[in-house]
């Protein structure tokens, strides 16, 4: 019994001793400062054991026949648009790159390494291609390139030799592009990435691209529209080497989004000139305003030429062609010298009045009669008035002249009586064709009638207070012969004598009351020829101040079509240069 209790108290020291030795086994296996245990971890030995000295050199070309060609198979995603430099003529983007080749060298039999399948590897450790970006404005790689591990996942199960190894690294490309800027800003850019091997032709390194880049996380750009971004593959012989080279062209077409422009530049700038346009050719009344209107045009114009001179720090400097948008500003520039040009000339016209002759017949037919319906525009009623105390209405005086040179040697009064005048006035106005020039009277107009009836009533006044001096005396004359007695006789030759006297003083002042009369008569012919001579210098500053204003209508509906044209058919041609893009895409 006693024998039994020991055997079993021998056992229990056993396993308990057996306990403390495993579990200080374990804890001194998992220890990792120990060097020798460490050794033995799968990642570490599988690490160890394909890259080492004797087995891996990353100078060599990983391949098992060197005359087999190694095929690299490159995709691109599209991250953002950075910049499209229109001066330096470069576009920078951010893109995620991923190159693919099957790596002979590195391979290793995942039964032996705790079945692990898939390694991460720093990128210096193992050979990876010399894809270079041939058109990069940067050259220096490690600046545009930020290269971090690889990945390699073994081929053991597809019963081949080696791994499969995927290289992804984040990229800035700066790439040189011919920007065609023919159409700013509607216009459409192509930039291609030209990507190869810089050393190895096509017997060493075979290139493959995926035929579309990825769009998936595209951050989009608030100025430009990526329209497509394909690769195409190209084989290019050189003179230097007999074997093809293999080229990956990437193309990406952008197209720029014209709302910026338009809504900043090209509407302002429309604008601005309308209300350039409307300030010179607006009517004024005095020479002093037209000239502020000079100073406008020429301080609109320096506005233009400085605008114009920003659009072009925004554009490469090119003498191939002219871009739509310096057309129109081109075009704005001209129409506003041409505006400031046209009110010096107005000024001019508006200052003939001063040398008190009318505007020929023709002028004052057409503009007075024929562009006054035309352009909306109403006769002065001061001038309306003039014409019809003067009977010189345009109407009236243009066809007088057409039948006088329609038939020859036919005389025709000068001008008709008054009745008469109105009259025929009233035939003409009321014929189709005539243009309705009188207008119902104003308070101007009728201010003018009592003006010159006033002058009139004055000059009438003085010649009846002259006829009211002339007086004559009335005397009782007899012949002497009549009377019988002496005395009477001597008395009434004595007042013979005082009549005839008398007569001679009366006949005396008789002929210096004419004379007067005569002065009167004279001095009154004066006064209507001035009163006249003030209405016809009257009349000829109203119509050359008319014509100013009609030209000043003239142009101004004239420029504004202009202005309107041009603007509309910039955006048009621009709008029609999109529509051809995408038939030719």
């Amino acid at each position: 019994m006693i024998w039994v209790v020991l055997n079993a108290i021998r056992v229990l020291v056993v396993v308990a001793c057996l306990a403390v030795d495993d579990v200080t086994g374990y804890a001194s296996s998992a220890d990792p400062r120990d060097g020798l245990k460490h050794d033995q971890v799968p990642q570490v030995r599988l690490t160890r054991d394909i890259l080492g000295p004797g087995r891996y050199d990353i100078r060599v070309r990983p391949v098992q026949n060197h005359s087999r060609p190694l095929k690299i198979y490159i995709s691109m995603s599209l991250y953002q648009l950075i910049d499209v430099n229109e001066p330096s003529q470069f576009i920078q983007m951010n893109m995620w790159m991923i190159q693919k080749w099957e790596d002979e060298m590195l391979d290793w039999d995942p039964r032996d390494y705790s079945m692990i399948n898939t390694t991460i590897l720093p990128h210096n450790v193992i050979w990876i291609p010399d894809t270079y970006l041939y058109n990069s404005v940067v050259m220096a790689a490690d600046e545009t390139e930020r290269y971090m591990n690889i990945r390699a996942d073994t081929l053991f199960w597809e019963g081949r030799r080696g791994s499969h190894i995927s290289f992804l690294y984040p990229a800035i490309y700066t790439v040189t592009c011919r920007l065609n800027i023919r159409y700013f800003p509607y216009d459409q850019q192509n930039c291609t990435l030209t990507i190869s091997s810089w050393t190895n032709s096509k017997s060493a390194l075979d290139y493959y691209a995926d035929p579309e880049v990825n769009m998936a996380s595209f951050i989009p750009n608030e100025e430009w529209k990526v329209i497509s971004f394909k690769v195409f593959r190209h084989e290019y012989k050189y003179a230097c080497c007999p074997e093809p080279w293999v080229i990956l062209e990437a193309s990406i077409v952008i197209r720029r989004k014209p709302l910026y422009y338009v809504v900043n530049l090209i509407i302002p700038t429309s604008i601005i000139t309308l209300v350039s346009i409307t300030g010179f050719f607006t009517p004024a009344s005095t020479a002093d305003d037209r000239t502020e209107k000079i100073n406008l045009g020429i301080t609109t114009l320096l506005a233009m030429s400085i605008l114009m001179l920003m659009i072009s720090d925004q554009m490469p400097t090119t003498s191939d062609f002219i871009p739509l948008i310096a057309w129109f500003y081109l075009s704005i520039i001209i129409i506003i010298s041409i505006g400031t040009f046209l009110t010096s000339v107005i000024l001019s016209i508006q200052g003939r009045r001063q040398y008190g002759k009318v505007p020929p017949i023709y002028v004052r037919y057409w503009f007075f009669c024929k562009f006054t319906a035309w352009f909306c525009v109403g006769v002065p009623p001061p001038l309306a008035v003039l014409w019809e105390e003067l009977h010189d209405h345009p109407y009236y005086t243009y066809n007088k002249r057409k039948k006088i040179i329609s038939v020859p040697g036919a005389l025709l009064p000068d001008r008709p009586p008054l009745n008469s005048y109105h009259s025929r006035q009233e035939k003409q106005l009321d014929s189709p064709g005539s243009p309705k020039l009188l207008a119902i009277p104003t308070p101007a107009s009728t201010r003018s009638r009592k003006n010159w009836l006033r002058v009139g009533s004055a000059i009438q006044k003085h010649k009846a207070t002259l006829d009211d001096k002339i007086v004559v005396p009335m005397i009782d004359i007899s012949t002497p012969g009549s009377v019988s007695s002496s005395a009477t006789n001597s008395r009434r030759a004595s007042m013979w004598d005082q009549t005839v006297a008398s007569v001679s003083v009366a006949t005396g002042r008789l002929i210096g009351l004419a004379d007067k009369d005569a002065t009167a008569r004279r001095t009154s012919a004066m006064i209507q020829a001035d009163v006249m001579s003030m209405k016809r210098k009257r009349q000829c500053s109203l119509e050359w101040e008319f014509l100013a204003t009609i030209l000043d209508r003239i142009f101004l509906i004239f420029f504004i079509l202009i202005v309107l044209i041009t603007t509309l058919g910039m955006m048009m041609t621009g709008h029609l240069a999109q529509y051809q893009y995408d038939l030719e895409g």
